[in-house]
């Protein structure tokens, strides 16, 4: 502890910074050179987790910053669940923050049935650079004055479409916006010249169907993620500077009892992939996998793109091998292919929204029915250089594939495998087996090196 309490004061802070504030307080005990130290923490970590009851949480954080006094806070993140009989005390900490300039702000305040209005001093802050907002209301008539702000996000706020333009315009440094399970608009126009990513998480809701429309005009962003629940349509009016973009969508879960009532958010997801033609990396989740695999099955072929990077989400079963075959023809410019293996939609949702028109295509006929689409993936001869499969588990479905790969690559370079750890299909004897069989298949190009890591 001696040798510990030796280091410069900026790094023994740093390492404060990294501890919640119930365990920074409680270093106060160490020695007299820790006595002080917590005081002047420009990092503020508060979790309600270890408290009892509610109202001790809430003593704790107003005492601390009473002791710290007028020092000032760098970054603040206080999470807890909101009670609306502490809104005075809430509001008492900001206004603290706020006037110790506060650079980074994260109020998770988780709510079921209250909401809160931030106070007039986190709408007019020229300090703060980073915000993060739970479960807000925002005030209708507030002016919003953001001029140092760069990262915005929003998770569970109930926002207007007015709101959004207040936001534009307030933070005119604004580079990444995030809206998580909100709602209460329908016109995200993104019209910040400085804006670069925007991420669009849809909550699973109920008080929409078949609508209404969410549009999206966003000119200047270049990195485009809009993931979660279809459960209204979504169209994409101007994203032309969209060089990154990620479709990780899922059916909302009220309509996957008949294929009818999934036919228009298939008919929706394939738009906003042909919206996205254009763009140079490209994300595509499990249920756009599916999509396709459905689409090449009726020989709809996919959009021809210019899209140089691909990753695909997806635990490469069977019919995932028509959707890949897919997307590969209508993708002649493709350098780069990337197979997630741990898909993160839920194996139960998975089912309940299976396309089953493909049935069990690929399970006997998979290696022929791709050897007779060889001749239609152009990126195979010219462009493919690369091959990655992450989280990989040893299956048969997936051998089919890679043969595919190293037959027809012509130009392919690397075929990189990497397992999945505490596997059972992966064990030692499997994935020798698995290196085995892959140095035993023919190759197109002589430069194909196959790499299989542990």
């Amino acid at each position: 502890m001696d040798r510990l309490s030796e280091l410069p004061e900026s790094i023994l802070l740093h390492i404060l910074s990294f501890l919640n504030m119930k365990d920074v307080v409680k270093t106060a005990i160490l020695s007299k050179r820790w006595r002080h130290l917590w005081t002047i923490v420009p990092s503020l970590d508060f979790v309600n987790d270890d408290f009892y009851p509610y109202q001790n949480f809430v003593d704790f954080v107003t005492r601390t910053l009473l002791c710290r006094g007028a020092c000032k806070i760098r970054r603040l993140r206080i999470g807890l669940f909101l009670n609306c009989s502490s809104h005075k005390d809430y509001d008492g900490w900001i206004f603290y923050a706020a006037k110790n300039n506060v650079e980074e702000l994260f109020l998770d305040f988780n709510a079921d049935c209250c909401r809160w209005f931030p106070p007039q001093c986190v709408y007019c802050n020229s300090s703060l650079k980073i915000l993060s907002l739970w479960s807000c209301n925002f005030t209708r008539d507030v002016q919003i004055t953001w001029n140092s702000l760069t990262k915005l996000t929003l998770s569970f706020a109930v926002l207007g479409d007015q709101d959004v333009h207040k936001i534009m315009v307030g933070a005119p440094k604004l580079e990444f916006f995030e809206l998580d399970s909100c709602w209460g608009y329908e016109d995200l126009n993104i019209d910040s010249p400085s804006l670069r990513m925007l991420i669009v998480y849809e909550y699973e809701s109920g008080e929409f169907e078949h609508g209404p429309i969410m549009r999206i005009s966003a000119p200047n962003v270049q990195s485009l993620r809009l993931s979660g629940f279809l459960y209204r349509k979504c169209i994409l009016l101007s994203v032309p500077a969209v060089v990154h973009a990620t479709l990780d969508l899922h059916p909302h879960a009220g309509f996957i009892s008949g294929y009818k009532s999934l036919k228009w958010q298939q008919d929706n997801l394939m738009e906003l992939v042909r919206s996205l033609k254009h763009v140079e990396s490209f994300i595509l989740g499990t249920w756009c996998m599916e999509v396709l695999a459905v689409s090449e099955k009726r020989r709809i072929p996919y959009q021809i793109s210019t899209q140089k990077c691909v990753t695909l989400s997806i635990p490469m079963k069977e019919d995932d091998l028509l959707g890949t075959v897919n997307l590969l023809k209508g993708s002649p410019a493709l350098q780069m292919l990337i197979i997630d293996m741990e898909s993160e939609f839920s194996e139960e949702l998975s089912k309940g929204t299976k396309l089953t028109e493909t049935g069990n295509f690929c399970n006997s006929n998979g290696a022929n029915y791709l050897a007779s689409q060889a001749k239609h993936v152009k990126c195979l001869r010219h462009h493919l250089k690369t091959v990655k499969i992450t989280q990989f588990v040893a299956q048969q479905s997936i051998f089919p594939f890679m043969e595919f790969i190293l037959k027809n690559g012509r130009v392919l370079e690397n075929l990189v495998i990497i397992a999945k750890r505490g596997v059972n299909a992966n064990s030692p004897e499997s994935l020798l087996k698995v290196a085995q069989r892959l140095l035993s298949l023919p190759r197109a190009s002589s430069r194909a090196v196959v790499t299989l890591l542990n």
